[in-house]
């Protein structure tokens, strides 16, 4: 093999074609197309024989599948059904037999909470393993409790309970005996109720008011939480305390995202009244400066050199920004760590900002080589031409069967052929845990080969190996979205785009607001499209029908382009966001540059979905052979809606 820059490069070329899977020939799995499918359909009689307590019918069963890839599910299944009298033997035997199968982590994990719950302390503490779970930590320290260790079950519950979240019930016992317990401190109340207020969860702040022993502080927290302005009665926080100055934090950092000039005025009159620490005054200077900047006023050079979070300094470059305050722009991109300068985003804001005198620095000429959205935007003001940087991918057919046979791999396949795709998905997550870079990429290669899209997209950004174009943006259901193209008269590479970022072109995506398919929709916005485009109303099952989807979204894509003068930006912030928020928006917005207003969307997610979808769309174009803009001659200002 030779290096890369991914560290290996096999002899041997291959492409897709060349291993394009029979799912017949996976690990363990019959060779024939029809035997394979009798396989498969033994391996569900016997799931179902199992689910209904046809338990012997089921063993039988089984019995003719010890060489099938899925066996091990039918054990996970057994031992799953009988957790209440499984003995320890047989659950340690199973984890090491297959020691990579993501269910072996879930049967454990089911395992020890039964033993919790059937409060037997001994299994449960013989067995237990560091975990995340809550509930499954909280079971631990009972048990250690009742096993008599009661001070070092009691001195771990303030970690659990301090959390800014509600907790499973089955702490509560634990938390009971704790908050009676010299480990139950005003320090650890103090801790949870602001990270619940931080978090905004006001119910829980509310439930942990009655644990401190002076209210007075944490009812005042929680007014100023609510009600900011109630700090200009400064009368009413004259107490110099610890807990009083923490209050008066908090209220001033709840003002500032209102009116920073008031909350700066109020600083300068409790700085003089109350005896705020270095660090406090540090932290509050920091804080109020950022608000401070949002509202177009930015620190004196002495102010300013006492800023040194690289979050607050990324936070005033940002909001210079957003005010087109091009001189204070340069200087706090200029005073950020290298790593963080060195971003595409901060190259091109630099390049922007320095641009106004005529020249544009070094950074902005390297930024146009780069595959993103600020690369593609500097690129069009340096009149150069976009960089896709794709990678071909060169493997050994050795290697390729070996990532084949991975035990995740396969399975995972298998489960993707029997349509048990949630079960499917953690196998392959698993495996991109477990493969190295290389291997993660022939597994990506796998996916494609077999239309598992979204699959293919994570192995390619799990190995990091984000120049392989073919695997990261998938041309799928390419005669449908041809057709969506010419009925609309939107961009293919749009279309595209769009699927790419909200589905990872999965035809069965589901969101957890409901929204549904390649392009997203929620059926209720799938019918009032229906109407517009005088289509057939849908139902829910129906929009996971590509054709159906992808002409529902591009239409509903269409009508948003419309109503935003055909600039693409507004529209594809309202396809995620919704039109009355991105009205909103542009309120007041007239002929600002469209790259400052995209960096002034007020939500990340928002922000980042149209910078995706803009730069997807340059990448579909190279991959259709097809010219794009990043945006056209009438999209670089904002037009209000008339």
């Amino acid at each position: 093999m030779q290096f890369t820059k991914y560290g290996w490069r096999p002899a041997v070329q291959g492409a897709i074609g060349c291993f394009v899977l029979l799912i017949g020939t996976l690990w363990g799995a019959p060779t024939a197309y029809g035997s394979a499918f009798e396989t498969r359909e033994k391996y569900k009689s016997a799931r179902d024989q199992l689910w209904a307590g046809q338990i012997k019918k089921f063993r039988a069963t089984s019995a003719e599948l010890e060489d099938y890839v899925l066996y091990p599910y039918l054990e996970y299944y057994d031992l799953n059904r009988r957790l209440g009298s499984v003995k320890p033997d047989e659950i340690n035997a199973f984890r090491s037999r297959y020691p990579t199968l993501p269910a072996a982590d879930r049967l454990y994990s089911r395992w020890l909470r039964h033993l919790g719950q059937a409060r037997r302390t001994t299994a449960l503490l013989e067995h237990f393993e560091p975990t995340t779970s809550a509930e499954l930590n909280c079971l631990h320290l009972r048990a250690l409790y009742r096993s008599g260790k009661r001070e070092e079950a009691l001195s771990q519950t303030a970690e659990i309970w301090s959390e800014p979240k509600s907790q499973p019930k089955a702490c509560d016992p634990l938390f009971t005996v704790w908050r009676d317990s010299k480990y139950f401190t005003q320090q650890v109340v103090w801790q949870r109720y602001q990270g619940a207020l931080n978090a905004n969860e006001r119910s829980l702040a509310r439930y942990v008011q009655r644990y401190f022993k002076n209210a007075n502080p944490a009812q005042r927290m929680y007014d100023v939480h609510v009600s900011p302005t109630r700090l200009t009665t400064t009368g009413s926080f004259a107490t110099d305390s610890k807990d009083m100055r923490r209050v008066i934090e908090h209220g001033l950092a709840r003002l500032a995202r209102r009116d920073a000039t008031k909350a700066w005025a109020l600083w300068k009159q409790f700085r003089r009244s109350h005896s705020f620490d270095i660090p406090d005054t540090l932290r509050i200077h920091t804080t109020l400066h950022q608000a401070l900047a949002r509202e177009g006023v930015f620190p004196s050079d002495e102010d300013g050199d006492a800023i040194v979070s690289p979050d607050a300094i990324e936070n005033i470059a940002l909001a210079a920004v957003r005010n087109e305050n091009w001189p204070e722009t340069s200087r706090w991109i200029r005073r950020m760590p290298p790593e963080m300068a060195a971003k595409a985003q901060w190259q091109y804001w630099l390049g922007r900002a320095e641009s106004v005198n005529g020249l544009y620095p070094e950074e902005f000429s390297s930024v146009a080589t780069r595959r993103t959205f600020y690369g593609f935007m500097a690129a069009k003001l340096q009149d150069l031409p976009d960089q896709m940087n794709a990678a071909q991918l060169s493997y050994d057919a050795a290697l390729l069967e070996k990532v084949r046979r991975h035990p995740n791999v396969a399975r995972g396949l298998e489960l993707f052929a029997i349509g048990d795709n949630l079960n499917a998905r953690r196998e392959w997550y698993a495996a991109l845990q477990n493969l190295p870079p290389e291997e993660q990429l022939i597994a990506g290669e796998i996916a494609a080969s077999n239309g598992l899209t979204r699959t293919a997209i994570r192995a390619a950004n799990s190995a990091d190996a984000t120049d392989y174009l073919h695997l990261r943006f998938p041309v799928a259901h390419e005669a449908e979205f041809r057709q969506a193209s010419l009925k609309t008269g939107l961009p293919l590479p749009l279309l595209f785009a769009i699927a790419r970022q909200e589905s990872a072109m999965d035809p069965k995506a589901k969101s957890h607001a409901n929204a549904r398919g390649l392009m997203q929709l929620l059926p209720s916005t799938a019918r009032i499209v229906a109407r517009r485009a005088r289509l057939s109303q849908p139902d829910e099952t129906s929009l996971y029908d590509p054709a159906t989807n992808i002409a529902l979204g591009s239409y509903h894509m269409a009508w948003l382009i419309k109503r935003y003068n055909g600039q693409s930006p507004l529209a594809i912030a309202a396809y995620n966001a919704g039109e009355h928020r991105v009205d909103r928006w542009i309120k007041e917005a007239q002929d600002l540059p469209m790259d400052v207003w995209i960096e002034r969307i007020p939500f990340k997610e928002t922000r980042n979905y149209v910078k995706n979808v803009l730069a997807f769309k340059q990448v579909y174009a190279n991959r259709l052979n097809m010219s794009s803009e990043i945006l056209e001659t009438h999209e670089q200002k904002v037009i209000e809606r008339s």
